[in-house]
C-alpha cells in the first residue's frame, strides 16, 4: 500500500486541553453556518484551517453560544491527502461483482433527482413541502421493493427507513444516510443536500435486486439542519432496543455535489482511522477519486453513530474548495458536477458490497 502522501496535522501536534477555556487553549470549530462564524470572529485566533479540520485560539473569554460551536482538542486530530491502493485476498469474482455495480450508476438519474429536489420551494424540517418531498420518496423506495418504516420525533415530522433483510442469518446491518431536509432558502438546497439523497436513491435502485447477505437499510434522514435531530432520535432509539450494536458500518452522504477537483474528504473519528482508509483504498480502484481523510468528525448525520461506538463515515466534497452557495438561495442544480456526484455513489456502493463481501475489516 502506497503511504499517505503528507500529513497536515500529526496527533503528537497538540497536548490534552484543560476545560477552563484559558487564552492559549486550542479548539476545532465544528460549525461552518455563516452566523456562527460572524459572531465567533472576535474571540478566535487560527491556528491551522485545511480541509474539515479547523483548529483555533481563543483570544479572550467567549460567551457559552461561541464556545457551543468549539471543541477541545484530544491530541488525535488530523487532516492529510491519501493515496490508496485497495488490497484484498478474497476472489477475483467479488472483485468484478463489485465493478458489475458501480458501473450502473447513471448521471442523468442524479441529474434529474436533484433538479426534483431543488425544485421545492422549501425543504426545511417540519414544512408541508418536507413532507410531501419524504412521503414521495418513501413511495419511491417502496416501489422498489424496500419495507418502509417511519421514525417521527415531534408530531407529523418523520424520517424514513427503507431496508432489504440480508439472506443470512446475522443481524448485521449496513446503514446508508442522506439528508432530505434543507436549510430553507427559496428552490435551494441542491448541493446541501439534494446532491446526498440522490445518490442514496440511485444506490437504492442499483442494490434493489443484490442478492445481499447483510441487511441494507436507507436511512432518509430529516431535520439535519435544524441540529441533526432525526439521526440524533433514531440513534437513541437504537441505543435503547440494542439494535445500534447491529450496525457494522454507517455511511452519510451529505454536500456530495460541488467540486471542481475530483477530492471527496472522508471523515470519522481518530478511532476508525482504519475506515477512512479502506473507504480511500476503494476509491483507488473503483473510482477516479482522490481522497482526503479528516480525524475529528463534526457537523452531520454520522456524528450521533460515532458517539454511540458504531464505525460512521461522511462522504463530502473537498472543504477547501466547497461550494460558494453553502446555506444560500443560489445553492441551485446549475452549480453541480453530476460527474462528481456519479463518483461518490460508486464509492459508496463499493463500500456497501465490500462490507456485505467481508472484504473490509
Amino acid at each position: 500500500m502506497k503511504h499517505l502522501l503528507f500529513t497536515l496535522l500529526t496527533a503528537g501536534l497538540f497536548l490534552t486541553m484543560s476545560s477552563s477555556y484559558r487564552g492559549n487553549d486550542l479548539f476545532q470549530v465544528i460549525s461552518s453556518h455563516p452566523h456562527d462564524l460572524e459572531e465567533m470572529n472576535p474571540y478566535i485566533e487560527t491556528v491551522h484551517q485545511s480541509g474539515r479540520l479547523w483548529i483555533v485560539q481563543l483570544k479572550k473569554e467567549a460567551p457559552e453560544a461561541i464556545m457551543d460551536s468549539l471543541r477541545p482538542l484530544s491530541g488525535s486530530e488530523k487532516h492529510y491527502l491519501y493515496e490508496g491502493m485497495f488490497i484484498s485476498n478474497k476472489s477475483k469474482k467479488n472483485k468484478i461483482n463489485i465493478k458489475s455495480y458501480t458501473s450502473e450508476v447513471k448521471v442523468e438519474n442524479l441529474r434529474k433527482d436533484i433538479e426534483e429536489l431543488a425544485a421545492y420551494e422549501t425543504r426545511f424540517v417540519g414544512t408541508p413541502e418536507n413532507q410531501q418531498v419524504l412521503e414521495s420518496t418513501a413511495i419511491r423506495l417502496q416501489e422498489m421493493g424496500y419495507a418502509i418504516q417511519e421514525h417521527c420525533y415531534r408530531g407529523e415530522v418523520c424520517s424514513v427507513i427503507a431496508e432489504k433483510k440480508g439472506k443470512e442469518k446475522t443481524k448485521d446491518i449496513i446503514m446508508v444516510m442522506g439528508h432530505i431536509d434543507s436549510v430553507g432558502e427559496s428552490f435551494a438546497g441542491a448541493d446541501d443536500n439534494a446532491s446526498g439523497t440522490a445518490v442514496l436513491l440511485e444506490m437504492a435502485r442499483i442494490l434493489k435486486d443484490y442478492d445481499n447477505k447483510k441487511t441494507i437499510r436507507f436511512f432518509i434522514t430529516n431535520g439535519e439542519e435544524a441540529g441533526l435531530i432525526g439521526s440524533s432520535h433514531y440513534a437513541r432509539k437504537l441505543e435503547t432496543t440494542g439494535e445500534i450494536k447491529n450496525i457494522k458500518l454507517a455511511l452519510n452522504m451529505d454536500m456530495v455535489g460541488y467540486n471542481s477537483n475530483g477530492i471527496v474528504e472522508l471523515e470519522t473519528s481518530p478511532d476508525h482511522e482504519h475506515l477512512a482508509r479502506s473507504m480511500a483504498d476503494l476509491a483507488s480502484r473503483f473510482t477516479t477519486l482522490k481522497t482526503k481523510i479528516t480525524l475529528g468528525a463534526w457537523g452531520s448525520d454520522h456524528m450521533p453513530f460515532l458517539s454511540r461506538g458504531v464505525p460512521a463515515l461522511l462522504t463530502i466534497e473537498d472543504w477547501d474548495t466547497k461550494n460558494p452557495c453553502y446555506h444560500q438561495e443560489c445553492d441551485s442544480p446549475d452549480l453541480i458536477n453530476l460527474d462528481y456526484v456519479a463518483e461518490i455513489a460508486k464509492l459508496n456502493i463499493s463500500a456497501v458490497l465490500a462490507k456485505d463481501l467481508d472484504l473490509q475489516d
